[in-house]
């Protein structure tokens, strides 16, 4: 299994690489013009508001933010039917839930007859339970401005196993269901299981066919298996934890873990669950985006227990709709909606809860620290500047203080606060008139098992100088020395802009585009590089998705030269001189190929023949070995190297990557540079013929920038790091 944690971390966020064959051609551009770089509002509708160069990742267009609704299954348990399911379905208007953003009314399994194909094998309904049909029931739900979603099982239908199987009908049955009149799908894995099939492989043919309906359809991949399934022994690819790998290409979400509850409520163990599977959903949180989601199972607030008293109490339960909006998961909610208390569905139709969860942006809350043995800190970056919502877990039996410091969420000294749960500002200086900001930190006493949701607004802060422009990827840096330099990045208008630091101690803000090969225009993070007599070459991907090269020589920049290739996403060179260099990129078939000045584009492989996600990182060391970095599938960290002509193996490096690293080569040492899950910077060193493991680095707070590093050799072994900040400048740092 490759989850390596050795660093229990995990690198962030970037992108997808290149490669083919083109002829190479010349093409001169314009001189360069000086100019505050465009903002974001002005960049083109064509290229994305943020190219990161990330992975190419399934969004259907029917929930940009995370889905909303109800599901049969923890409310109704095992035998739905459609009186009830009307029943619930009328609950969520007359209760507010749906005005809320709850929509999707979903039934679950045993919807089907006891034989679940008739004579033509088409699926049929149980018309015990269903005796006005399925057609009539979803007419029912959407004339209540609601959406219906269904369910089946992605293996073949095996009595006892499930209650039915779509394997062999994946289209036929998408079709029924889009006949039937329904807007989603959840696809389970329990016969699937039963048959020891490829889950990746049954879902993908499924996600094939939804993606193929008549209807459009959600979909939602269930494969609750786990080392807590029980049987087994499982091989990793069978297991729910390796849905990420594949589900964030075909699906709009996807189950983390196994179930977070028993189809009858539980006692004393159940709080336990809901955080075992927010624990495992926080493994990979840059799966998750606009259009999909990482799942970690269904809202189950406030079941009642048959002798009294319900399976979570009010604060546990919300502890899970919280950290559930922290985490930018689809918010179904599995209790019978119609026997919750007053408190509870007010506190699900909380809009500023339910905000936090819809927040544009649609990133994933991550760990910020260990406030204590039993308490945390978690945030989350919302739309706009300067706004954060945090989370103050207190996962202990009594009420414990927790303190979040401005500074460790990338935010400057003075920030106001809002408390999401009481919907009111909270005042840092009761002597004063008005609601006054806090200065610092902020503390909470938050109950047992209880979660104390706020609003921060404040001021971006990344360390470092800031350069100003309004970046739209991950910045390359040139350094000569400690007063002469360059900034390269894509600016809001796509195209490449470039900051020079020019015999002065400090960066200027003043930038100058250089436009773009292709209609003025790049995609990704540039690549550069310095060499004698003030020399910079600069290498990107084109909008025609070829590799390009520009020439700055004698205080002129030269034309843009093809240098041919299909790109997927940015380039890098192990750079060793003008005429001795070799690019990198990833492929169109997802490998690593690489060509030099002189030569053809050749494959060099991927970790277990796997596509790979972003661009990789190449550096030649002072001993003359390659090496090339790249995020693996499983977000891994992989290196190959060449010494001479003979290249190794792929090797496995660890981490839990959700981006691409950076590699540096520089006093004998060879630098690794990636963001973890907790969205802070993090360094692994190869010296003395061996890999060091990995260490944060201190310099970043959480959140403080986004994508790769751009990194250049600084004096007596350091390093000059320029990244994209929260704020969306270019900030620079020596490490």
């Amino acid at each position: 299994m490759h989850l390596i944690r050795s660093l229990t971390a995990t690198l962030a966020v970037l992108g997808l690489g290149l490669v083919g064959t083109v002829p190479v051609a010349t093409t001169a551009t314009a001189g360069p013009r000086t100019a505050a770089p465009p903002t974001a509002a002005a960049q083109v509708s064509a290229t994305g508001a943020e190219d990161q160069g990330a992975p190419t990742y399934y969004n259907s267009g029917l929930s940009p933010t995370p889905y909303m609704g109800w599901n049969t299954y923890f409310g109704l348990g095992g035998d739905p039917t459609e009186a009830e399911v009307k029943s619930v379905a009328d609950f969520l208007v007359s209760s507010g839930l749906r005005d809320a953003g709850y929509r999707y009314v979903w039934i679950d399994g045993n919807w089907a007859a006891p034989t679940p194909r008739d004579g033509s094998g088409q699926l049929v309904a149980n018309p015990a339970h269903f005796p006005g049909g399925m057609a009539a029931l979803t007419s029912y739900i959407h004339a209540r401005g609601l959406k219906a979603g269904i369910y089946t099982d992605a293996g073949p239908y095996l009595e006892g196993q499930c209650g039915l199987g779509s394997y062999g009908h994946y289209q036929e049955d998408v079709n029924l269901f889009a006949s039937w009149g329904f807007d989603a799908l959840k696809a389970d894995w329990l016969c699937g299981r039963a048959s020891g099939m490829d889950p990746e492989t049954l879902f993908r043919q499924l996600a094939t066919a939804v993606q193929n309906s008549p209807r459009p359809m959600l979909l939602n991949i269930c494969n609750p298996v786990s080392a807590d399934w029980g049987g087994g022994p499982y091989d990793p690819q069978e297991l729910s934890t390796w849905s990420y790998t594949y589900g964030p290409m075909v699906a709009d979400s996807w189950r983390t873990y196994t179930d977070v509850g028993l189809i009858d409520p539980s006692p004393q163990t159940q709080y336990q669950w809901i955080l075992r599977n927010l624990d495992a959903n926080a493994y990979h949180p840059a799966a998750t985006g606009p259009g999909h989601y990482n799942d970690p199972d269904y809202l189950i607030p406030m079941r009642p227990m048959p002798g009294g008293g319900y399976e979570l109490t009010f604060d546990e339960s919300k502890t899970q709709l919280g950290m559930s909006a922290i985490m930018s998961a689809p918010l179904i909610i599995g209790s019978d909606p119609r026997g919750l208390p007053q408190q509870m569905v007010d506190a699900l139709r909380n809009p500023e809860i339910v905000a936090v969860d819809q927040d544009p942006l649609v990133r994933q809350g991550v760990k910020v620290a260990d406030a204590g043995p039993n308490t945390q800190v978690w945030s989350k970056v919302l739309a706009g500047s300067g706004n954060r919502a945090v989370a103050l877990l207190n996962r202990g039996d009594t009420a414990q203080s927790i303190t979040v410091s401005f500074a460790t969420v990338a935010l400057g000294n003075s920030v106001r606060v809002r408390d999401l749960w009481a919907r009111s500002d909270m005042d840092g200086n009761g002597a004063s008139s008005g609601v006054q900001p806090f200065t610092g930190s902020y503390t909470a006493t938050v109950p047992a098992h209880g979660v104390a949701m706020l609003r921060l607004t404040g001021t971006d802060t990344v360390a470092g100088a800031n350069l100003g422009s309004d970046a739209t990827a991950s910045p390359a840096l040139v350094r000569v020395d400690d007063t002469h330099a360059s900034a390269f990045v894509r600016g809001g208008d796509g195209a490449l802009w470039q900051n020079v630091r020019d015999g002065a101690t400090t960066w200027g803000t003043t930038w100058t585009s250089l436009g773009g090969p292709v209609d003025g225009q790049i995609l990704g993070q540039p690549a550069a590089y310095g060499s004698a007599g003030g020399r910079i070459d600069v290498f990107v991907r084109g909008t025609d998705d070829a590799v390009w090269r520009r020439t700055f020589t004698g205080g002129t920049w030269g034309g843009w030269n093809s240098l041919g290739g299909t790109v997927t996403d940015a380039p890098t060179v192990a750079f060793s001189g003008p005429s001795e260099w070799s690019v990198f990129a990833r492929a169109t078939d997802g490998t690593v190929w690489t060509r030099t000045a002189s030569g053809a584009w050749t494959g060099i492989g991927s970790p277990e023949n796997r596509p790979i996600y972003g661009r990789p990182s190449a550096v030649v060391d002072d001993a003359g070995r390659l090496h090339v970095a790249v995020r693996g599938r499983t977000d891994e960290v992989w290196l190959r190297t060449r010494t001479g002509s003979t290249w190794s193996a792929w090797s496995s490096l660890g981490g839990t990557v959700s981006g691409s690293p950076t590699l540096l080569a520089t006093s004998g040492r060879v630098y690794l540079f990636a963001l973890a899950a907790d969205n802070k910077l993090w360094q692994r060193n190869f010296a003395d013929g061996g890999w060091g493991g990995w260490f944060g680095r201190g310099e970043f707070a959480t959140d403080a920038f986004r994508g790769a590093v751009g990194a250049a050799a600084g004096a007596n072994g350091s390093v000059w790091a320029a990244v994209r900040g929260v704020d969306g400048r270019v900030h620079q740092v020596v490490l």
